[in-house]
């Protein structure tokens, strides 16, 4: 059986090369992915692909930097370098049957927040 962190690269790889055939290998029947920035919840494999197909071209270039897991469980760190943005999304997954189950992505641009005004912006 395929350790989640595995799953994980593979599934963000696919997304990348649009390849949904794939993807939906990798996803359980029954997965469900949340976007708490959004308040997006997507329940089922074919929802889930479904929102990848829609998403307007071009979304830009997804590079997984890095992976960390154990088990059923993994993070990632992914970067998507967009026409008008760059994005960074953390994404955690569990896995099930081998599969994709359970993932909740975190969203940011980057840049796209200023500091608090009683701080210093962080810079260097």
């Amino acid at each position: 059986m395929m350790r989640a962190a595995k799953l994980v690269r593979q599934l963000y790889e696919a997304y990348q090369a649009r390849d949904w055939e794939a993807s939906a290998a990798l996803l359980h029947g029954e997965a469900v992915v949340e976007m708490p920035a959004t308040a997006e919840r997507l329940v089922g494999r074919e929802n889930v692909l479904e929102f990848q197909r829609r998403y307007p071209e071009p979304w830009g270039d997804l590079s997984v930097l890095r992976i960390i897991g154990e088990g059923d469980t993994a993070a990632a760190e992914i970067e998507i370098v967009a026409p008008e943005d760059t994005f960074r999304m953390a994404a955690i997954w569990r896995s099930a049957d081998g599969l994709l189950r359970d993932g909740v992505e975190y969203w940011v641009t980057v840049g796209g927040d200023e500091p608090p005004p009683t701080r210093e912006p962080a810079r260097s």
